[in-house]
């Protein structure tokens, strides 16, 4: 490992990689620490293995966090802007309804190509190497990195560690105490992007299943706002898109005591009286699948508000090691939306899921992590540039 480099990027995921190829590019000594075995091992899984890497339907209202902050990234760096990078990059995309993947499918393509870049940049990637403590040397005078294999000097530091979630692809907590030492608040975080442990005796029986519906939350009795789309049944409660869209509201609606429901419309596109009358003359074979016959036949409800509004108790998420993304992390008001710079330790910038911003499902927090990345590149690139001398 380098005794001193230009920048030193701590890990080595989605923004790390695009952060640490786009400096090298520029010429500057860059060296990338990375506590896992292998680089981008999170970005390899994206998505099921096909890394949905931006979205043409993109503003503020698709993320949770500051929407005036998160605004000010997505005006830096659009949808079109990133697919033009990353044909740069030789990525070359597909685009279905607006949600944008490289057209091999696969999310390794995304991932060797950050790699290539970095490898043909002359960024050094340092694996299985953890970054301890982040040391400011005073004004103007860069940064000591120690680490579990030796210390780095440098000018500038760039936390692109991720968030907690997908423990097992390598996500941890390590970016927030790093963060926390040097002066920043983290806002509690939780699950996101994953399912949801429901009450209710009727899982078992119906795991497997698939239901094209509407899933929907109630929040001490009162509706939030619901998603339409596939939802996966499993046994020990719900799953798919329209839950991971609003398991994040249930996770901070349990933390704060509040009494979380689940409720699946089985036939959104049907009215009531349209689905009593259906029903009347089928039967509701036709509607749902084989499994939740006899569970909805049992009930004693009315059968169209059995179909329409379905409710359980909902427990917890799935938790930290099966989301897909963190909630919450560093507070964007202490970070510059314009240059991902912290406001509180000058010369240190902050990328990704390590902020407190988080997407939709969809596309929009790889877009996030590459949008934030490509922000601290440039602004570090402007900085050096003429600035080529050594902190020594």
């Amino acid at each position: 490992m380098r005794k001193y480099s230009d920048v030193v990027i701590v890990g080595a995921g989605a923004s790390g990689l695009l952060c640490g190829g786009l400096l090298a590019g520029r010429g500057l000594s860059v060296t990338i620490l990375e506590k896992n075995r292998r680089s981008g091992k999170k970005l390899s899984a994206t998505g099921n293995g096909r890394c949905n890497f931006t979205n043409l339907h993109m503003d503020e209202d698709c993320y949770y966090g500051d929407s005036q902050w998160i605004g000010t990234v997505l005006d830096k760096c659009t949808p079109e802007a990133l697919i033009r990078e990353f044909e740069r990059l030789g990525v070359y995309h597909r685009e279905r309804d607006g949600y944008v993947y490289p057209h091999t499918n696969q999310a390794r393509t995304v991932t060797e190509a950050l790699r290539r870049l970095c490898r043909e940049k002359g960024a050094q990637s340092v694996l299985e190497c953890a970054a301890e403590d982040i040391a400011p040397c005073g004004s103007g005078e860069g940064f000591l990195v120690s680490t579990d294999r030796g210390a780095v000097r440098c000018r500038y530091v760039v936390l692109a560690t991720g968030g907690e979630a997908a423990r097992e692809l390598g996500g941890s907590d390590s970016g927030y105490r790093l963060a926390a030492k040097l002066g920043h608040c983290i806002h509690r975080t939780f699950p996101a992007l994953t399912g949801l442990v429901c009450g209710g005796d009727w899982w078992k029986q119906t795991a497997g299943t698939r239901v094209q519906g509407r899933f929907s939350l109630r929040l001490d009795g009162e509706e939030y706002v619901g998603e339409c789309g596939e939802i996966q049944i499993v046994k020990e409660g719900v799953s798919g898109i329209p839950v991971f869209q609003l398991c994040r509201v249930a996770a901070v609606a349990l933390h704060e005591g509040r009494r979380v429901e689940g409720i699946i419309d089985f036939v959104p596109s049907m009215s009531r009286l349209e689905t009593e009358e259906w029903a009347g003359r089928h039967g509701i074979g036709g509607l749902v699948p084989e499994k939740w016959v006899p569970v909805l036949e049992r009930s004693s409800r009315p059968i169209a508000e059995s179909l329409h509004a379905w409710r359980f108790p909902v427990k917890r998420t799935f938790g930290m090691e099966r989301a897909q993304v963190t909630a919450g992390g560093v507070s964007t008001g202490e970070v510059v939306a314009e240059t991902m710079e912290s406001r509180l330790v000058p010369d240190l910038f902050l990328t990704g899921e390590l902020l407190d911003i988080d997407g939709r499902c969809g596309g929009y927090n790889l877009h996030f992590a590459f949008a934030s990345a490509m922000s601290a590149a440039e602004e570090i690139g402007v900085r050096m540039k003429g600035k080529r001398g050594r902190v020594d």
